[in-house]
């Protein structure tokens, strides 16, 4: 199974759900890209210190742009956000079959995972919580169906 994980600039949202579907899901391929990710962008510290949190020691990550080749090679792409599922529906729409909203995924309700980047404390902790707990429904999900 390769898990795709897409977010706005690929340093916070969908590499944390990189991390959090690897150590949930070991024997998965987990990668992440960024609509619009820069390699020059750097992993916040509270990204850092939320991965911590849940026993993640923090690898190396350059954000990455998201490459068509990409979707070619995942089995699934979870979005955090709406907008950013109708875009990859847009641009790559023999794909459809494979892209979702990763909270509809999760718990069939589809809801965006807000950007925490601007957010400290106790804010970006609660979102990352809620992140967490997405993709432990997500890898729970992927394990009943044997996926």
């Amino acid at each position: 199974m390769k898990i795709l994980c897409i977010c706005h600039a690929n340093v916070c949202r969908s590499f944390m759900a990189q991390e959090f579907l690897k150590q949930l899901l070991p024997d998965a391929v987990v990668f992440s890209r960024g609509i619009y990710a820069d390699p020059s962008y750097e992993v916040p510290a509270k990204v850092k210190k939320a991965l911590a949190a849940r026993h993640i020691t923090q690898p190396l990550h350059t954000p990455a742009p998201l490459a068509c080749v990409d979707l070619q090679q995942a089995d699934l792409v979870f979005c955090m956000e709406e907008r950013q599922a109708d875009w990859l529906l847009d641009r790559y729409a023999q794909y459809t079959d494979k892209i979702w909203l990763l909270t509809e995924y999760a718990f069939d309700t589809p809801q965006d995972i807000a950007d925490p980047i601007g957010l400290d404390g106790r804010a970006f902790e609660k979102q990352a919580a809620r992140l967490y707990d997405a993709c432990a429904a997500a890898a729970k999900r992927m394990t009943q169906e044997k996926l």
